[in-house]
C-alpha cells in the first residue's frame, strides 16, 4: 500500500484522488507523503527502489529495546532452566524452584519469548512385554461405534461397543451397548461368562463410574454394586491408575478395530441386527492368525485357557437395581417414589442405592450407611426409622405409647394406628388415634381389631371407618333395648366404676 501511494504522488495525483481510489485514511496517506519527502521521492531526486526492495527503512521497535526486571533475573539463570528442561522438569516445577520474586506470567512469557526452550524432548525407555498367563485377566474398554439416529423416536443415539479381550489368548468379545449403566454393564459381564463357559481371576480396567466412584493411583473406589457382582462371581477387579492405558494396551488396540470392522454396516435396522452382523464379523477374526501370538486366538482359547477358567457359580446372580440420588432436605433419599431416611448429616449429599426386591441398601463413599426394607404398601410413602428423629418426634414412631397401646388391642389396630401416624406430611392428628383407643371403654379389643381390620380391607383409615363397622356388629351400649343387667354382645362394664358391693361393704363397718 506504502509504494502504492508514493507511485501516485509522483505521478502528480492529489490526495483526495489518491485517498477515494485507494479507500486510505487520511493519517496513513499524511504519514507516507511525509516519509517519501524526507527520502526524496516525491523531487524525483532519488528514484523508486523496485520491488521488492523496501521503500522505507524498518522502524525500530523500541518495546524490544527495553528489558525488564524479571528477564534480567531469568537470563542469569537460563543454563539451569533449559538443564532442568532437558532433564524432563514440568515448568511449574522450575519456576517454584526459581525463588526469584517474579510472577508466574512472566516466566512463561520468558520461556515463550526465547526459541531455545521450547523443547520437545521424546524420553527414551525400556518398556516391558505385559504377559498374562492362561485365563488371568479379561481386559475391558468402550469405544464410541457411530451416531445413529433412533427411528421410532427421531433422537440422536450413540452407540458404543463394550470390548472384552482374554490376556493370554487374545479371545475377542464384544457387545455393542447404549449406555454405561452399573446395571447395563453387568448384564454385559454375564452374558460375556457365559458365552467363555467360566470366569477369569480378574478383570482389569479403566476408571469408569460403573467401576469405580473415585479413581486413585494406589487404592480406587469400587462401586458397592459391582463389589457385590465381583463376590458372587468371585473375581477381582483391577482398576488401572489415573491417565495410564497402556497397561491394557491388548484391549486398547482392539476398539479403532472392532470400529473398523463395523464400518460396512449398512442402515441402521436395530441393535439386535448389529450385534449379529457384528458377532459374524468377529468370528472370521478370532479365527485369524494373531500378528504377536501368531496363533489363532479362537483355537487358543478353546485348546488351552478354556480349560484354565473358574467354574459359573450354581445360583444365578440376583438382579439388583441401582440408583444414585441426592439426600433431601427432610432426610429421606427417594427410590421409585419411596422415600427413605437418612442422618441428617448427609443432608445434600450424593449416595448410592442397591435395591433388591425385600431391601434397600443405601451406600456414601462406597461405605453402606443404612438398610430399610423395601415399601411395597401403596398406602405408605415414606420409611423413617426413629433414631433418625429427635427425640421429640420419635414419641411418633414405632416404639410409641400410641403403637403399644394399640397392640394390646390387636394386630389390625396397631396397624391402623401406624398408617394414620404415617400419613402426616409433618402434621399428625392424635384426635382420629385416640378416637379408635378409646373405644375400649365400650367394646372389646376383639370387636375394635374385626372393625379396624374391615376399614383396612376398604382401604379406609381413620375414627369415622372404624366407629361405622363397630355400629354395624355391635348396637351401642346406650341404646333403649339394651338392658344394663344383660348388657349387648361385646359390651363390657366400665374400668373406672366401682360395683355397689365395695359401698355398702364400707358402710357396714
Amino acid at each position: 500500500m506504502d509504494r502504492k501511494i508514493v507511485e501516485l504522488l509522483v505521478e502528480g495525483k492529489s490526495v483526495r484522488e489518491i485517498r477515494e481510489q485507494l479507500r486510505v485514511g487520511s493519517g496513513r496517506l499524511a504519514k507516507v507523503t511525509a516519509l517519501a519527502a524526507a527520502m526524496g521521492y516525491l523531487d524525483k531526486s532519488v528514484p523508486i527502489p523496485a520491488y521488492p526492495a523496501l521503500l522505507f527503512p524498518d522502524r525500530v521497535d523500541k518495546r524490544a529495546q527495553r528489558g525488564s526486571e524479571a528477564d534480567e533475573e531469568l537470563l542469569k539463570k537460563q543454563d539451569w532452566i533449559l538443564e532442568r528442561l532437558q532433564a524432563g522438569w514440568q515448568p511449574i516445577t522450575i519456576y517454584e524452584e526459581l525463588n526469584i520474586p517474579i510472577t508466574r506470567s512472566s516466566f512463561y512469557r520468558f520461556l515463550h519469548r526465547h526459541e531455545k526452550f521450547q523443547l520437545k524432548i521424546k524420553f527414551k525407555r525400556v518398556i516391558p512385554e505385559i504377559v498374562h498367563l492362561p485365563a488371568e485377566a479379561l481386559l475391558l474398554d468402550w469405544g464410541k461405534v457411530l451416531d445413529f439416529i433412533e427411528p421410532s423416536t427421531g433422537k440422536k443415539k450413540t452407540l458404543w461397543a463394550f470390548v472384552g479381550i482374554l490376556g493370554f489368548s487374545r479371545y475377542v468379545i464384544v457387545r455393542l451397548v447404549l449406555t454405561n449403566a452399573l446395571e447395563t454393564t453387568l448384564n454385559v459381564l454375564e452374558s460375556i461368562f457365559r458365552e467363555l463357559g467360566g470366569v477369569p481371576q480378574k478383570l482389569t480396567s479403566d476408571n469408569p463410574k460403573c467401576f469405580a466412584l473415585k479413581a486413585c493411583k494406589y487404592e480406587p473406589l469400587l462401586n458397592p454394586g459391582l463389589e457385590l457382582f465381583l463376590a458372587h462371581y468371585q473375581v477381582q477387579m483391577e482398576c488401572l491408575p489415573p491417565r495410564e492405558p497402556q497397561k491394557k494396551g491388548k484391549v486398547e488396540r482392539m476398539v479403532p478395530y472392532v470400529r473398523r470392522l463395523f464400518q460396512a454396516h449398512g442402515d441402521w435396522r436395530g441393535i439386535e441386527e448389529a450385534q449379529a452382523y457384528l458377532d459374524a464379523k468377529l468370528e472370521l477374526g478370532n479365527l485369524r492368525i494373531h500378528g504377536t501370538t501368531r496363533k489363532k486366538p479362537l483355537e487358543e482359547f478353546k485348546e488351552v485357557e478354556q480349560a484354565h477358567l473358574k467354574p459359573l457359580p450354581a445360583l444365578a446372580y440376583e438382579k439388583l437395581e441401582y440408583s444414585e440420588a441426592t439426600v433431601r432436605q427432610d432426610g429421606h433419599v427417594r427410590f421409585q417414589n419411596k422415600y427413605y431416611s437418612l442422618e441428617e448429616k448427609y443432608i445434600d449429599e450424593e449416595v448410592f442405592i442397591l435395591a433388591s426386591k425385600t431391601l434397600i441398601s443405601i451406600y456414601y463413599r462406597g461405605k453402606l450407611i443404612e438398610t430399610h426394607q423395601r415399601l411395597e404398601d401403596a398406602y405408605m410413602s415414606k420409611s423413617t426409622k426413629s433414631h433418625h428423629l429427635k427425640p421429640w418426634e420419635q414419641a411418633m414412631q414405632e416404639h410409641s405409647h400410641y403403637l403399644k397401646r394399640a397392640a394390646k388391642l390387636g394386630p389390625d389396630v396397631e396397624r391402623m394406628i401406624l398408617i394414620i401416624l404415617q400419613q402426616g406430611n409433618g402434621f399428625i392428628d392424635t384426635r382420629k388415634i385416640w378416637g379408635i383407643l378409646s373405644f375400649d371403654k365400650k367394646y372389646t379389643a376383639q370387636a375394635i381389631n374385626l372393625a379396624c381390620q374391615k376399614s383396612l380391607s376398604r382401604g379406609e383409615h381413620g375414627y369415622r371407618a372404624v366407629q361405622m363397622f363397630l355400629n354395624i356388629q355391635n348396637p351401642p351400649v346406650h341404646s333403649k333395648k339394651a338392658s344394663p343387667k344383660t348388657p349387648s354382645k361385646g359390651v363390657v362394664n366400665n374400668k373406672f366404676v366401682r360395683p355397689l358391693s365395695d359401698y355398702a361393704q364400707s358402710i357396714e363397718e
